[in-house]
């Protein structure tokens, strides 16, 4: 049984292995694939420090006793940020600069908010409900864009689609799940917080989704390079 407690402890940090592992074993290329092998490499260490500072808080230093609600935070940036640059580049829109425009007004209002309305160390559903609007956005236009172009494309195989379906379907959980996670708990605290704590296991049952789909993209990227080139 500790086993599965263990992993249900750190479910936020072993899924992010799924991907890391096809990356160092198949070590898959190409000028776009940076941005996902620089979020898994980024979010394993971020999601193990917010892991750690929960788990092991004794051994926590005082000056960093604040939490571990800022590693969530830099998590959201750099999923956002990684993600919608890689889905960006990917491919030729008719309106990037529209989606450059997006990137460059999120990244202003990161600046605003942690700046002038909340402070870092506190989970903030305005930068969790904001990066989610963006990725979704760019999942939406890299759709359109496939859906108009006459392809034989196998969309089911194809890297791509597998990445922006898997952010689609992580944001379109955890959008909601971020939106309400404050209300809930302040209306269930010293009352039930089993609805919370609810809400907290569907986000890491999603994310354990969200993993294995991305280590699949990662595989079908390296498998597409291998018939390239022996083509």
């Amino acid at each position: 049984m500790k086993i599965f407690q263990f992993l249900r402890d750190w479910s936020e940090v072993w899924p992010l292995l799924i991907p890391l592992i096809i990356i160092l074993i198949y070590r898959p290329k190409g000028h776009n694939l940076k941005w996902l092998i620089f979020y898994v490499i980024t979010a394993f260490i971020l999601n193990f420090l917010a892991i750690f500072f929960i788990e092991y808080y004794y051994l926590v230093p005082n000056w960093a006793n604040n939490g571990n609600n800022i590693f969530y935070n830099l998590h959201s940036f750099v999923l956002t940020i990684f993600f919608s640059l890689y889905i960006i580049t990917v491919r030729k829109y008719k309106y990037v600069a529209f989606l450059k425009a997006l990137i460059i007004i999120y990244l202003a209002f990161v600046l605003v908010n942690f700046a002038f309305w909340e402070p870092p160390q506190i989970l903030s559903t305005r930068h969790f409900t904001a990066g989610s609007i963006v990725l979704l956005i760019c999942c939406m236009f890299y759709f359109f864009r496939s859906i108009i172009e006459e392809s034989q494309t196998n969309w089911l195989k194809h890297p791509t689609f597998i990445i922006c379906a898997a952010v689609c379907l992580y944001e379109a959980i955890t959008f909601f799940i971020f939106l309400f996670i404050y209300p809930m708990y302040n209306r269930t605290y010293n009352k039930d917080l089993s609805f919370a704590f609810l809400m907290m296991r569907i986000y890491q049952v999603i994310f354990v989704v969200f993993c294995i789909l991305l280590a699949l993209a990662l595989y079908q990227s390296k498998k597409q390079q291998d018939t390239a080139g022996s083509a």
